[in-house]
């Protein structure tokens, strides 16, 4: 039997490794589920994140030390989820009945909502009434703002289809609606945004024949200008991150160049 003294070694050092923590596993990034309406190509698959969002997401994550989890439905789908407490959601536009129901960041970054026409079908337009009697293009399931809203059905018609922009594009260029909406960063003139889509649907109208005779026009004048961008979740359910984001997004904005 070992002396005395090695016992009551050996019993110390037995209960001092009994109290040692065991090595912790690196914790990662916290993982936030991230909601947004899907964009869809000519097969009706999502699209990935134009650049600009991209980076702003990536910009938030860094400033947090958070990675997004994007889960992408169409617009109808993603509102109900968000109303229903699931995620945060990125995107969707503000109205009194969504203000009751979520709480909004601040500004995110801002967007134009532009008309496009066939280059040959232009029209005047400088107030929503402009659009009276006229077939609009639109994404299913998506609420372009209160003005636009009950304008629906008694200004101006609207053809719902699919978050495919060239789906849209190419309906309007067999005249089956008389314009189409859509959105892009507002810092984009109304001739930048019309050089980009006709460059995107040059090598698309080949497939139409004889019916794509006609470019693309966008309005001067865009519908909204500088309709904001936001993130939100449910009231019930923040637990800071609106806070959280609202302060990255000023740091972020502060850094911006002028």
């Amino acid at each position: 039997m070992p002396p005395p003294r090695f016992r009551y070694t050996g019993f110390l050092l037995a209960a001092l490794l009994c109290c040692v923590p065991a090595p912790r596993a690196m914790a990662g990034p916290q993982t936030v589920p991230l909601l947004i309406g899907d964009t869809l190509d000519e097969q009706g698959k999502p699209k990935p994140l134009s650049p600009i969002k991209r980076q702003l997401l990536d910009a938030i994550e860094r400033e947090l030390g958070i990675v997004f989890e994007l889960r992408m439905y169409p617009w109808a789908r993603a509102e109900r989820y968000a109303l229903d407490g699931v995620a945060l959601i990125f995107g969707l536009p503000k109205n009194a009945d969504r203000l009751h129901a979520l709480r909004y960041s601040d500004v995110a970054a801002y967007n134009k909502l532009w008309i496009v026409t066939r280059s040959d079908a232009t029209f005047r337009f400088n107030t929503i009434e402009d659009l009276r009697g006229k077939s609009i293009g639109v994404v299913r399931g998506y609420n372009y703002g209160e003005e636009v809203e009950r304008a629906r059905g008694t200004v101006f018609r609207t053809d719902e289809n699919i978050a495919s922009r060239s789906t849209r594009l190419t309906r309007l260029m067999l005249k089956r609606v008389d314009a189409v909406l859509l959105y892009h960063p507002s810092q984009q003139t109304a001739r930048e945004v019309e050089a980009e889509i006709n460059a995107y649907m040059a090598p698309r109208l080949q497939s139409i024949g004889a019916a794509a005779n006609a470019g693309y026009s966008v309005l001067p004048k865009p519908l909204a200008t500088d309709a904001g961008v936001f993130f939100a979740i449910a009231s019930n359910k923040d637990d800071g991150i609106i806070g959280r984001i609202n302060a990255a997004l000023a740091r972020i904005h502060q850094r911006a160049p002028n």
